[in-house]
């Protein structure tokens, strides 16, 4: 949910390709060449650096939280403890 709220895209989208959703297509961006910030939505490029950062961390939160190994994915505590740690740097 946190990456249908930062990102460009929708969930679904013909953009991606075939097989590909957004969570999929986020994941994909390093391969890609693109930064976290160029796959965040152009509506925030007007808000404040602070405010940015903080959308960065929250997507690479999410990121981690959608591990294509789910062994791998965090605790919802140790996901709440991220994200508490994004609002107060």
């Amino acid at each position: 949910m946190v990456a249908i709220g930062l990102s460009i895209q929708e969930p679904v989208d013909e953009a991606f390709g075939e097989g590909v959703d957004l969570v999929r297509w986020v994941h994909g961006a390093s391969a890609r060449g693109e930064t976290p910030e160029q796959i965040l939505d152009a509506k925030f490029s007007t808000i404040s650096f602070a405010w940015r950062k903080e959308m960065v961390a929250t997507l690479k939160v999410a990121l981690i939280c959608t591990d294509a190994i789910p062994a791998k994915r965090p605790r919802m505590k140790k996901v709440v403890e991220m994200l508490q740690e994004v609002t107060q740097s």
